[in-house]
């Protein structure tokens, strides 16, 4: 999943939101990481982070949205299945939220503009993104999943070119929309049910 779906999934403390998107540039072992700043709860999020991308990557119904991709992207599938269902999520908003997704995107990053002192040099540019071109209100239109796909491919060369995908996805709309929907609440369960343990 990316990053719309890892904020929707941490529930409503914005600190275990700020955490999850922290859990994209924090890599290996948790238990000596304690840097000034960084608060239980967003260890909290950097922990979902990590089962939802866990949980994603071994789910059925991802595997057969990436087996639509997989014969031309090859391992690239599994980052535009996460982008996809992202465009799928702001697109269907109303479906899945009550609060309109401009103002849910404009808490988010009011709080984390609150931890960004604390937050490491690897993510200043991608928070600075994220707000500034409000990344989460344009995950709704194509135009805004082929500029992240294109920044994607300028990151990481291997795949580059890959914003092409979004002739697919406009084509094959309705199939990732019902695999996201059947999706879904299997993952929303599971977050639910980790974030209820830790409570």
């Amino acid at each position: 999943m990316n990053f719309l779906a890892h904020t929707v999934l941490s529930g409503s403390n914005s600190d275990v939101q700020v955490g999850n998107l922290l859990g994209e540039f924090v890599k290996g072992r948790l238990e000596n990481y304690h840097p000034p700043g960084i608060t239980t709860d967003m260890l909290v999020g950097v922990r979902l982070h990590r089962i939802i991308d866990d949980f994603t990557d071994h789910h059925p119904i991802t595997r057969r949205s990436k087996s639509r991709l997989v014969e031309e992207y090859g391992l690239l599938s599994g980052i535009l299945v996460d982008m996809f269902y992202d465009y799928v999520l702001a697109r269907e908003w109303a479906t899945y939220s009550a609060l309109p997704l401009p103002l849910f995107a404009q808490q988010f990053y009011e709080a984390v503009e609150r931890q960004r002192p604390f937050l490491p040099a690897s993510m200043q540019s991608t928070v600075q993104s994220l707000i500034s071109r409000d990344w989460f209100t344009n995950y709704a239109t194509l135009e805004g999943i082929e500029w992240s796909l294109r920044g994607i491919g300028r990151r990481f060369p291997p795949a580059a070119g890959i914003e092409r995908s979004i002739t697919q996805l406009e084509r094959e709309y309705a199939f990732f929309k019902a695999d996201f929907e059947e999706f879904w609440p299997d993952l929303s369960q599971r977050c639910f049910d980790y974030l209820s343990s830790i409570n």
